[in-house]
């Protein structure tokens, strides 16, 4: 079976019978040894760049010390760097007569240490731990989206060594981006195009009629809805909705990420329940922000979350087509979510 992602408009297949291949989910999990050689951990708190928020503290408590609970930090390594950074001088190859575009690699990049236990896993944390970090990650986002240099924020998880992650501790990062991503692009486009046909946002329509069908609904709770894709690109995917439209995180509001906590928690665990401490990412998707901080276009973005479990690895057809094959279908992902919620 082949589905299309009403969001991106990018095409899945669905072959559940690969999912009795043998070995089918043998990627690597979390090795959380080595706490006393991590930088994240408390008492090393001079290995990484001087902190920019930590949480936690007593009042009149030293920064760059223990005793905090959640640390922000510049990336030490970033991908894209502050406007002060010496610039790339490489020019690109000449096409139609001019060089192919490039532009100084700009931008900003954090990291959210969001827990002092090295062992610490997305699927740990309570809900309002995870209503803490949220406002974190809403309130750094609103200040990268104020910088000039940004048109696209993008807080983001890399957790185990199959999602990218190359340190063990928990945390989080976010980027600040001078270019919107082509996804963010088409996503946006999408939105737009279904607005100006329909005078519907895409995602609430879409939100309405999982609810109402049931068979992808994993959680729901007053503001906001769980749900396996129709058309899910990595197996056990799960895409958070909040009920009200809003372009992005930074509109959010504190009782928002506190159902947005919720509604994570139990479905996290019940993909650890299901899966052991494995690989995922956790992205934010949100408009891009214009030259004054603002969400972009004509508020036809709806932002979201998604939970992208990196249980298997992409073969030869995969990354020759485009095309991505999936051995679970979301209505059983669903059901056995919502049945782990059931009996805990």
């Amino acid at each position: 079976m082949l589905r299309q992602d009403p969001l991106t408009g990018r095409w899945v297949i669905f072959a559940a019978d690969r999912s009795r291949r043998p070995n089918e989910y043998p990627l690597r999990q979390r090795d959380t040894s080595g706490a006393d050689r991590c930088p994240f951990c408390p008492g090393h708190e001079s290995e990484t760049t001087p902190e920019i928020l930590a949480l936690g503290r007593p009042a009149g408590a030293s920064a760059d010390g223990p005793g905090w609970r959640m640390r922000v930090f510049r990336n030490m390594f970033p991908a894209l760097v502050p406007a002060d950074a010496p610039p790339d001088a490489a020019t690109g190859p000449l096409l139609g007569g001019r060089p192919a575009a490039g532009r100084a690699g700009i931008g900003h990049h954090e990291v959210v240490a969001y827990s002092p236990d090295h062992a610490a896993a997305p699927h740990t944390l309570a809900p309002g731990a995870w209503t803490e970090l949220l406002g974190v990650l809403r309130d750094r986002s609103r200040v990268f989206a104020r910088h000039p240099d940004v048109r696209y924020v993008s807080p983001f998880c890399n957790h185990g060594p199959e999602a990218g992650a190359t340190l063990v501790h928990p945390h989080m990062q976010i980027i600040g981006a001078p270019e919107v991503p082509l996804l963010a692009v088409g996503k946006a486009e999408g939105f737009a195009r279904h607005r100006a046909a329909h005078g519907t946002c895409l995602l609430c329509e879409l939100a309405t009629a999982e609810e109402r069908d049931g068979a992808r609904l994993v959680g729901a709770n007053a503001a906001w809805l769980a749900m396996a894709p129709w058309a899910s690109r990595f197996p056990w995917e799960l895409l958070f909705v909040p009920r009200r439209h809003g372009a992005s995180l930074n509109q959010a509001t504190d009782s928002e990420l506190v159902g947005l906590g919720t509604l994570l928690v139990p479905a996290l665990r019940g993909l650890a329940k299901r899966h052991g401490d494995c690989s995922l990412n956790i992205v934010i998707h949100s408009a891009a922000v214009d030259a004054a901080g603002e969400d972009e276009g004509d508020g036809a973005y709806h932002w979201h979350l998604e939970v992208l479990p990196r249980l298997s690895r992409p073969a030869g057809f995969e990354v020759g087509t485009g095309y991505t094959i999936n051995a679970v279908r979301p209505e059983d992902v669903a059901a056995a979510l919502r049945s782990d919620g059931k009996n805990p």
